[in-house]
């Protein structure tokens, strides 16, 4: 199998390199067990949190603090009021997956010293500025990164203005991630080429628009390095 020649390779974060999505999981999980032991049924809670997670991150963006706080808003909508108590618990659930150790996927750490040795490397991702600023500092990948980008969100409009600033050419310019809106569709919407590589679980607002078709499908981050 060919390898293409040098390029320029855009890595999404969370869920791509390292573990995201399943802490968050983890805390939704709980926060329903919480509410049914409190008398709210677990399709009513799930309801509300749809509805304020939805305004919530159009509004305030990213994050897991902003997760937590859509926690607390759907209590509110399903109780009337926000038990000062209750969050408190939340918002300490939040802080956990804000603190959380960074846990690089499989083999990630050796492909991308692989990748760097012939390819320019930029780490794109989207969220929280110093939420996601931090977690790269921790994540023990960060020098093989000379250029990150964090994006208040991946649109068309994002990667074309990012493609401009620095000089790529869209054509030999990849974006390589798991979100099928974020990193795939948005991105070759913008004209640059896409790998997907699925996640065993994808947050449900990245379903929400078209088609996902890549230029290349992938079962794992090692498989980069067969192609590139």
């Amino acid at each position: 199998m060919s390898r293409h020649p040098r390029c320029t390779l855009l890595l999404d974060a969370d869920d791509t390199l390292w573990e995201n999505h399943a802490y968050f999981l983890k805390v939704y999980d709980d926060w329903l067990d919480m509410m049914m032991a409190r008398g709210q049924q677990r399709d009513a809670s799930r309801t509300a949190f749809r509805i304020e997670e939805d305004a919530r991150t159009r509004r305030y963006g990213y994050g897991s603090r902003n997760f937590a706080e859509s926690l607390c808003a759907a209590c509110e909508r399903l109780e009337g009021t926000l038990d000062a108590s209750l969050a408190t618990e939340v918002r300490a659930m939040g802080e956990w997956i804000h603190e959380h150790p960074i846990e690089l996927k499989s083999a990630v750490r050796s492909t991308l010293e692989d990748l760097a040795s012939r390819h320019r490397l930029m780490l794109v991702t989207k969220g929280h500025s110093l939420e996601q600023s931090a977690k790269i500092a921790r994540s023990g990948v960060a020098h093989l990164f000379p250029e990150c980008e964090i994006m208040h969100e991946k649109d068309p409009a994002s990667y074309a203005e990012l493609v401009q600033r620095h000089g790529f050419d869209d054509a030999n310019t990849w974006m390589v991630g798991n979100s099928p809106k974020s990193d795939i569709i948005a991105a070759a919407a913008a004209g640059l080429k896409t790998v997907h590589i699925p996640h065993h679980t994808t947050w449900e607002l990245e379903h929400r628009e078209g088609p996902c078709q890549p230029d290349l499908l992938l079962a794992t981050f090692s498989e980069l390095t067969l192609h590139f």
